[in-house]
């Protein structure tokens, strides 16, 4: 689905330092250290993974995308070294800061691909161009992984993450809850706290205008574990 961004005023806020380094790391399943190590060179001639930023900085959206795509295709078994060559050259291709967070990407856990357009600016959807070998097209049929948590709009920049995983209603979202994750623009923290002073899933679904279902996949978000005796029998 594409969504509009609206205004110029409203891009700016994709570029606001945000998300604190902790809750990135939080969100992406990784760790503090590697979110740093991820922004940082490590000497004169060395090169950092994903855009530099002053220590302690928080992120912007974009670079929460970015690193959030980094990841991902860690986990698909794609090497820090390949990633960051990818990445340097669609800068050079695209001009893109934040290339990763800007292009739509797939990758099969060796290659990282970008989708390619046809002359009449429609999509090839059996070609992909593979940044991490020259920028060789490669043509395939089928690919084995799709990042589909991330949604983007018309000219391509993430405007969304379903951070729970792509089947889950948590999304951050710029236009929600000021970015901050949300289901149904409630934030899952808020939920969260309704449900520690007493409230029930029903009884906070229903002053928010929430399915009870989007309230319990926002506290298990926000780890109360389907073991706690109170969410349990709403699960169960």
């Amino acid at each position: 689905m594409s969504v509009q961004h609206g205004s110029a005023a409203w891009k700016n806020r994709l570029t606001i330092p945000t998300y604190r380094i902790g809750e990135a790391a939080c969100y992406a399943r990784i760790s503090p250290q590697t979110v740093s190590a991820w922004h940082k060179s490590r000497g004169k001639d060395a090169r950092s993974t994903l855009s530099e930023k002053e220590p302690n900085r928080a992120l912007s959206f974009l670079q929460l995308i970015e690193m959030a795509v980094v990841a991902d295709m860690r986990r698909a078994g794609v090497k820090l070294k390949e990633i960051r060559e990818a990445r340097e050259d669609m800068i050079r291709e695209t001009g893109l800061a934040y290339p990763f967070a800007q292009l739509k990407f797939k990758t099969d856990g060796a290659d990282i691909f970008r989708e390619v357009e046809g002359p009449l600016g429609d999509v090839l959807t059996d070609r992909l161009l593979a940044h991490n070998h020259g920028g060789q097209y490669f043509w395939t049929a089928f690919i084995q992984r799709k990042l589909e948590a991330f949604n983007y709009d018309d000219d391509g920049t993430a405007i969304s993450w379903k951070v729970a995983g792509s089947d889950k209603e948590v999304e951050i979202n710029p236009k929600l809850s000021f970015g901050a994750p949300q289901v149904g623009g409630v934030k899952t923290s808020l939920i969260k706290t309704r449900f520690a002073i007493g409230e029930e899933v029903d009884e906070i679904a229903s002053d928010y205008g929430l399915e009870e279902g989007q309230v319990i996949e926002a506290l298990l978000f926000e780890r109360i574990f389907p073991e706690d005796r109170r969410l349990s029998r709403w699960i169960n």
